[in-house]
């Protein structure tokens, strides 16, 4: 457990954020799919949550120290990937209205996970 603040966990932090995220999206686009479930805003906002939350505290967890910092950080990254691959793949501009209410949902997220993550004892 090194106490100094590493760049590499905050990238692979930011990777297992955005493959959570595939996850997430495939599982749910199967669910609207074969169910009768509506598609809305707010799955999409559960979804980028979820797997930020997940990323921070597992990425907190390993470095042990620091957690709050790990969490942003791999929150405000997943933003700007996700910003960077919209810009990409869709000529639309954003909402920006829709990017801030991501952003304010990736950082509380990262932030509580990798709080969360600090606070759980390491065996």
């Amino acid at each position: 457990m090194s106490k100094s603040f590493q760049i590499s966990l905050i990238l692979k932090g930011i990777l297992l954020a955005s493959v959570l995220a595939m996850v997430f999206s495939l599982v749910f686009g199967a669910l609207l799919s074969y169910t009768s479930l509506p598609e809305s805003n707010l799955s999409i906002n559960i979804i980028f949550g979820t797997s930020v939350f997940i990323a921070a505290f597992i990425t907190a967890f390993q470095a042990g120290t620091r957690g709050l910092y790990y969490g942003l950080s791999i929150g405000i990254g997943f933003i700007i990937l996700v910003m960077i691959l919209s810009s990409v793949f869709w000529s639309d501009t954003p909402s920006w209205l829709k990017m801030f209410e991501k952003t304010i949902v990736a950082l509380v997220s990262g932030g509580v996970g990798g709080i969360i993550g600090v606070i759980i004892p390491q065996p």
